[in-house]
């Protein structure tokens, strides 16, 4: 099981507070705990190892325990491993009285609130790197639909970081983070225009690839389409929570949010509105679908703030994104019944 090391830096006033208070509760959570001084003498750093799934809630405790200011600090930070192995946390009975009403705080099974935060705003945010990646993969694409190549197209959408803010919304919604989901909404925004551009300049060049499977399939959707787009979003929100990186290459092939837009932006650019329209509605449903699963996801897997207050206002915006994310999805599936049936 991947571990983790909270090291907290504590004013020296408050040294015996903190122990004392890590003392009492290392027999629930299990970690292992020592304290070294600084070389300024002023304060003190006290570090915890304990595995992966306990980590919000102790961060959580600590949270509720001490009033963190200026003079204190808290990191979290990978460990391989650690000699001897952590003892099990003693287990909790049903009667036992439970220290927040508001939540559990008993193993999660998946990184902290906090880390997961940091991991999806460093996918989300707008920098040239994102930019950049989104016009190579671009490029890549375009390449492998013109040669009907599905190992170039998969490269393409490993590549594309279309991925990052789309999970971003997810996570602000269910946090009710409006500062993050402004973030995310412009980076999504900025690769869309990013990929769309680049593929309508592509089009006049590369010209209308009929013969290639792998981009007239991108201008129709169906139900199966709807299906794979949710349960890969729902795989995505899990493999950024339960730290299985390499398992996002995979997500990204499934979604396969790039190849529909590439398409819709070559079609722009040869004058085909009416396909390129069907490839930009195919992308639509990949987002849809993958925004409506990512909070759902996140919400079963008990991703909220932890002041109440917080929570509260959380609750609104997920309920509103939810419920505007599931209103687009029922006219996706309405449009595809129309059609099917004109078919």
């Amino acid at each position: 099981m991947p571990l983790r090391v909270i090291e907290i830096v504590t004013p020296r006033a408050d040294v015996e507070n903190v122990r004392s208070s890590l003392e009492e509760h290392r027999p629930d959570e299990g970690y292992a705990f020592w304290s070294s001084p600084l070389e300024d003498g002023e304060a003190v750093s006290f570090k915890l190892v304990l595995n992966i799934q306990e980590s919000e809630s102790v961060m959580d405790k600590l949270e509720t325990l001490f009033p963190f200011g200026d003079n204190y600090r808290v990191v979290v930070y990978p460990a391989e491993a650690t000699l001897p192995r952590l003892s099990q946390p003693a287990e909790k009975t049903e009667n036992a009285p439970k220290e927040d009403d508001r939540e559990n705080t008993g193993p999660k099974g998946r990184i902290s609130r906090e880390e997961l935060f940091s991991h999806v705003l460093d996918a989300s945010v707008l920098s040239k790197g994102y930019l950049y990646m989104a016009a190579f993969a671009t490029v890549v694409a375009v390449i492998g639909m013109f040669e009907d190549n599905v190992a170039v197209i998969i490269g393409a959408m490993a590549l594309a970081p279309l991925l990052g803010p789309n999970v971003g919304l997810s996570l602000a919604a269910t946090l009710g983070d409006l500062k993050l989901a402004k973030e995310s909404l412009k980076s999504l925004l900025a690769g869309i225009v990013v990929v769309l551009a680049l593929s309508a300049a592509a089009g006049p060049i590369v010209g209308f690839p009929e013969s290639s499977n792998q981009f007239m399939s991108r201008t129709q959707v169906n139900y199966a389409d709807v299906i794979l787009a949710v349960v890969s979003g729902a795989a995505a929100i899990i493999s950024f929570t339960g730290v299985i990186p390499a398992s996002l290459v995979g997500v990204m092939v499934a979604l396969a949010l790039l190849p529909p837009l590439t398409v819709c932006g070559m079609l722009l650019g040869l004058g085909k509105t009416n396909l390129a329209a069907k490839a930009g509605f195919l992308f639509a449903s990949n987002v849809i679908c993958l925004n409506l699963s990512g909070v759902v996801t996140f919400l079963v897997q008990g991703i909220r703030p932890l002041s109440w207050w917080e929570a509260k206002r959380a609750k609104k915006m997920t309920f509103l994104a939810a419920g505007i994310w599931a209103l687009l999805l029922a006219v996706l599936l309405l449009l595809i019944a129309y059609q099917r049936s004109l078919r």
